[in-house]
Parts: structure tokens; sequence; C-alpha cells
């Protein structure tokens, strides 16, 4: 691995002053200046000539016992994928990188894969992904050892840690609205609606096989039209749920597009029934990227009251108290997610002009980080738009390991990449 430049800023110094640490070979980090931070190694973990990939942030492709990973395989990377093509979804060696396959799906996209998530019923030995069935997206439980696999009621886009409920979405919906999260030949059922009634975040009990509507998008819109009406002639869709540590609570983003097709977001909260539902990152913020921390705490990336930049924020849920995290050291948009216990938090960071991008560490304790790598994306399709390789930063269930996607420079391939910390 070629040498590399680690920058770790110290909070004490936020006025720009820096500590530079030691320059080292094979992404092995020594830290000089501050011995509180944590060395570590990297590499790329799978091979080429295929791509592989997990897809989104805020899941982990370990197992519980992390004796296993999981990806998707894929022959290509240069373009989204057509209607019935199908990816590979197989088991990553978390040492060796090796791919083995185990079964393939036609619900999935390059940003977001097919969202798979270990089932927390069965941790070590089954995961959930989305897949087709005829015209009907679904989802599905697969045991790794049996191949044994059980139908859901829907596609899933957020599980709970400690199993029963997972949330659901309308990928016809993302597919009309935000291609880059859709699935191909997704349909719809509400195209025509503005803000449908009878679509939104979709409550499923795993255990019982049922599903609920909990939150529509019209009762998103009509709690926010009042104050942003702005909606009132745009199609709005939900994104991204994420349910908190203990499956109390849930967030979303509600979008739209305004006139120059820009997104236009706000954060929701709710309870696991829809209930106490509430703004907590209103729209014109341009709320981006986000995870739980806790219960109640949520890190967030956006424009902080008419800030010029996008922040890492992190703030109650109830109290709406937003502080800066790493302010003038993690600057611009990130995919930022901690590690179990909330004291580390991983993020990357897009430089669109160089066509680039960086992963960082950051610990919430002492109020230090440090870059962990920079990787050039080699072409601009794979910085920006549908196709683009998001590094997605993954924790491991110990919190000692970072999993992310990135173009691996030897084979122009995208890979899954593996941090490993050896003082955590």
């Amino acid at each position: 691995m070629k040498r590399r430049q680690f920058i770790s800023r110290s909070a004490a110094g936020l006025a720009g002053s820096m500590v530079i640490p030691s320059i080292v070979k094979s992404g092995m980090m020594n830290i000089t200046s501050n011995n509180e931070l944590p060395r570590f190694s990297m590499r790329a973990l799978t091979h080429g000539p295929k791509h592989h990939f997990f897809g989104y942030y805020g899941m982990s492709p370990w197992n519980r016992s992390e004796t296993t990973m999981v990806c998707l395989e894929s022959s290509f990377q240069n373009r989204m994928p057509k209607p019935g093509e199908k990816a590979t979804i197989g088991l990553v060696n978390p040492n060796s990188g090796d791919f083995n396959p185990i079964t393939d799906t036609d619900a999935w996209n390059l940003q977001q894969g097919s969202l798979i998530h270990w089932n927390p019923l069965n941790p070590d030995k089954e995961f959930i992904y989305n897949d087709r069935s005829g015209d009907n997206l679904e989802s599905i439980s697969i045991n790794i050892v049996t191949g044994n696999k059980t139908k859901l009621t829907r596609p899933i886009s957020a599980v709970a840690e400690h199993g029963k409920y997972a949330l659901s979405l309308t990928y016809g919906r993302l597919s009309r609205l935000r291609k880059v999260v859709g699935y191909a030949n997704a349909v719809d059922p509400y195209e025509h609606e503005a803000h449908p009634k009878k679509d939104g975040v979709y409550l499923m009990d795993l255990k019982a096989g049922k599903n609920k509507l909990v939150v529509s998008i019209a009762e998103v819109f009509e709690k926010s039209v009042g104050g942003y009406p702005a909606l009132a002639d745009r199609h709005m869709w939900f994104n991204h749920t994420v349910i908190n540590p203990s499956a109390t609570k849930f967030l979303f983003l509600a979008r739209s597009k305004d006139k120059e097709k820009d997104l236009d977001s706000a954060m929701f909260t709710a309870n696991m029934d829809g209930s106490d539902l509430k703004m907590v990152i209103p729209f014109g913020s341009r709320v981006s990227h986000f995870g739980w921390r806790n219960d109640e705490e949520i890190i967030a990336t956006f424009y902080l009251n008419g800030r010029n930049e996008m922040n890492h924020i992190l703030f109650n849920e109830n109290k709406l108290d937003y502080r800066i995290v790493g302010e003038n050291f993690l600057v611009g948009n990130g995919h930022c997610t901690y590690a179990h216990g909330g004291r580390f938090m991983a993020t990357d960071f897009k430089d669109k002009a160089t066509r680039s991008q960086s992963l960082w560490f950051y610990d919430m304790k002492i109020d230090q980080g440090l870059q962990l790598c920079s990787r050039p994306a080699y072409e601009k399709i794979y910085i920006t738009g549908n196709m683009r390789c998001d590094f997605h930063p993954r924790w491991n269930p110990a919190g000692n390991k970072i999993c992310f996607d990135a173009i691996d420079p030897a084979t122009k391939t995208r890979q899954m990449h593996l941090v490993e910390f050896l003082d955590i």
C-alpha cells in the first residue's frame, strides 16, 4: 500500500492548529502526538475481478459472533441494474476475503445493496435481504447453514437490533423520485398523488408476519405545510428509516425536490407505533446523513441555523439541543455512524474537486479524531450520481473494526475494505 499522510486535529486547537502524526507504510498508524488515539491497520478485504460491496451504512456486514460477513457480488458497477438483472449474495471470510455465494436477488442497487441485515432473532445464522416475487417486492430471511428461506410481507428498510420489528418503505416510489436507492422496475402505486394517505413508513412484525402503515406521507405533509408552504406543489417521499437501539423509536427523512431539482429534506422521529410524531430537523436545513448514538441522541449532518457549511450535529431528539461535533475538523457531509456504546464515531468525506474520498474516526470522550485514509474514485461516476461508490463506514459488533466500500486501486473494482484498530 502506498504511503499516506494521516492528520489529527486536537479539539483544544479548534482555531486551526494541527497535530500531524508520523507517516508510515502499510496503512499502520503510530500516533506520536497523542497516545489516546488508536493505532490501526487497513487493507482491501475482497478481491476482483468481480465487484463486492455491502452498500449502505448504519448496519453491519458481520454476523453477531463475527465469524463471517455478507455482501453482494456484481459483474458491473458502471450502470444501474436492469429489470430482472440479479446480484449474487454471499458470505465473506473476514480474514481472507474469499467470497462464497449463497443466493441472489434482483432487488438491489449500487448505493444501498439489498439492505442486508443479520436477523436479530438468529444473528449468527440468518440474514434478511430484499428480493422480488413476480411484480411484488418482498424480503427474505435465509439460514446460511440450511439454506431455508422465510418470506416476509414487505421489503425491509430497517431492522430493530433486538429483533421482532422491522420498518418498510415503498421502493416503487423511491425508484420514481430517488432512483439511486430504488429498484429496477419497481412500481409506485400512488404515482399520481403528491402526498398519499396510504403510503409512508410501515411497521413489520417479524414474528407474526404482519405489517401496518404507522406514519403516512399525508400526515407528515399536513404537519409541515403550514410552516413550509413550498411543499404544497411537490411530490413527497420518505427515505432512510433507522430504529434506535432499544426499538422504542425510529427516525426517517421526509424529502421533496425544489424548483432546481435539489433535495429538500426534514428529519422526523416517532414511536414504533407512529405516535409522538415530531419534526426534529426542519425543511431547508439540507439534512443528509445520520444515526442514533443511543436511545435519545442523534448525530446528523445539516446546515445549522443558516451556517454556510454543513456540520456533524449531535442532539437529544426530545430537547433539540444541537451542538457541533468536531468543529473545524469534521467539515462537510458524511455518513456518520457510532460503534456500540456511542464513544467512537466513523464518518466519511467526499471531495468532488479531486474525485477522492476520505475516512475519519472520532473519539467523543476526548473530542479528538484522525483521518484514516484517502482514496481516489478514479472516474467521476464513482464520486457522484447513481453509480457512486460512497465509503459508507460500518462498525463490527465489537466496535474495533470498520468496513467500507471503495474502488480498489490495483484493479479499479468496487471492493470491501477493512480498518482494524489495535488499541480499542
